[in-house]
């Protein structure tokens, strides 16, 4: 094998093996929150604190400002053994659920019916500027 062709070669390799690393990642949210990205449909946000809950995978989208944190999720079922606390999900797993976290306070709201977010980010006076996508 020719030295061009080994140099290609492993360049690929190179380039195989950063994408398949780059994949997995976590994001800090504020007040011991992290979103951790592992892959559809593995991805949730959990709290380094044990009193502060999780929202469970799979999160499909998020937004968040230094109070709160918003979340669509369609879960995924059966759920994990990984999370303590079992969630119910009335309309069933192929819905989509909305979540909020009022960071502070240690607050987890959800799953959410559209109609229940909606009436809980007025409640709790969540800025217009965190939206769901």
């Amino acid at each position: 094998m020719n030295r061009n062709k080994i140099n290609w070669l492993l360049l690929f390799g190179v380039v195989f093996m950063f994408q398949c690393c780059t994949s997995d990642y976590t994001k800090e949210l504020g007040e011991g929150y992290i979103y951790r990205h592992e892959g559809k449909p593995l991805n949730d946000i959990y709290s380094e604190n044990p009193k502060g809950g999780s929202i469970p995978a799979n999160v499909i989208s998020f937004d968040y400002d230094k109070k709160y944190i918003i979340a669509k999720q369609r879960p995924k079922l059966p759920q994990d053994i990984l999370y303590e606390k079992e969630y119910e999900y009335k309309l069933g797993g192929d819905m989509v659920y909305f979540w909020l976290i009022i960071k502070k306070e240690k607050l987890i709201l959800g799953p959410l019916s559209e109609k229940e977010f909606k009436e809980a980010k007025k409640k709790y006076k969540v800025p217009d500027k965190l939206s769901l996508n």
